[in-house]
């Protein structure tokens, strides 16, 4: 892992899932964090963590706006913004699925997206990273029941993308990083050995699903002096998943 001495970090949805995990992993590396969620009980979870706590919903534009301000009184000028939050729902086919729970899952992943990017530069130091956390259901895979998801990550990754060429000037660096069958999230299920855990793991070239801890190593890394020449790329952490069909598919159709 790389060392984050003394930088400080804004990390958007990290009372739990990939969030938390990335704000314990970066403490643990030496940065200032502040964690956001829009449930007030946010100060339990952070200060157990040796982090700080602001409640903000990203789906409310004055919301994000506030909460730049309030992380720059707290900790300066921001070195790492986090953009993490996100929701999905088993939403069924897109002719069912009703617009008004469309319109939240769009509010979460893609506005909120959007007024991250809009404010969060400006409470930067030049010279930092924004990592976004998309998901491989909107960079190269998707499947029924997850239409809405998908094209919320998806255009947020092109925001982000956008977002890499408009920070270049000031070297701030824009990064997705999209995970898949990962344990732990509280968007997937557990790696608990039942028989859904078995056959997610199938679709991965290594026939298991991933863990927290082989993802945060990505976000480390992005967040660190060792990734300064790297922007708007989405980078996929699904153990082959979107590489081709597995061999543990072929084994179980065979079996």
């Amino acid at each position: 892992m790389n060392n984050l001495n003394n930088k400080t970090a804004l990390i958007c949805g990290a009372t739990t899932g990939i969030g938390l995990a990335v704000a314990q992993n970066f403490v643990a590396y030496g940065a200032k964090v502040i964690i956001t969620g829009r449930r007030e009980s946010g100060e339990d979870t952070a200060s157990k963590i040796g982090a700080q706590f602001i409640r903000s919903d990203v789906s409310v534009e004055a919301e994000v706006d506030t909460c730049f301000a309030e992380a720059e009184e707290r900790l300066g000028k921001l070195d790492v913004l986090v953009i993490n939050a996100g929701i999905a729902e088993d939403e069924g086919s897109i002719e069912e699925f009703p617009s008004e729970r469309m319109k939240s899952i769009v509010e979460v992943n893609l506005n909120g997206v959007f007024y991250s990017l809009k404010y969060g530069p400006r409470h930067m130091n030049d010279g930092g990273s924004i990592i976004n956390t998309g998901s491989v259901a909107g960079s190269g895979a998707t499947h029924a029941g997850t239409g809405v998801y998908a094209a919320t990550k998806a255009a947020g990754a092109y925001l982000a993308r956008t977002a890499a060429i408009e920070n270049a000037p000031r070297r701030i660096r824009v990064n997705s990083i999209c995970p898949a069958i990962i344990a732990g999230t509280g968007m997937m299920i557990d790696d608990d050995g039942s028989d859904e855990a078995k056959f997610l793991g199938t679709l991965t070239a290594f026939g298991r699903m991933g863990h927290l801890d082989e993802v945060v190593g990505l976000y480390n890394f992005l967040a660190s002096e060792a990734s300064t020449f790297i922007t708007g790329q989405e980078i996929r952490v699904d153990g082959g998943l979107t590489a081709g069909i597995s061999l543990p598919i072929f084994e179980a159709i065979g079996s």
